[in-house]
């Protein structure tokens, strides 16, 4: 559970990095008349790859803590790793479903 906690952490910073580029090219979209998008190398194109998938991840790693919480199992995550991937999850749920 530690491992997936860090992974779950590792997409959501991915997840962030996903909003400011989009934020970037909506803005260079408004700037310049063409209809092009941004070209996204491999590693851009990676990180934001990541940062769609984070949501789906987030939300299957509170669920697997919730029913842990629930049952109450012990777990090993440091707490602050637990708050802000459920933070994140508020985030995600927000910009995907309402904004």
């Amino acid at each position: 559970m530690k491992f997936f906690s860090k992974i779950t952490f590792i997409c959501n910073l991915s997840f962030l990095v996903f909003i400011a580029l989009s934020f970037i090219e909506l803005s260079n979209k408004k700037a310049s008349s063409a209809n092009g998008i941004l070209p996204l190398p491999f590693i851009t194109g990676s990180l934001v790859i990541l940062g769609q998938f984070a949501i789906f991840l987030n939300l299957i790693f509170n669920l697997i803590t919730a029913v842990l919480f629930i049952f109450k199992k012990q777990l090993a995550i440091a707490q602050w790793l637990l708050i802000v991937n459920f933070l994140f999850l508020l985030m995600q749920l927000y910009y995907f479903l309402i904004y």
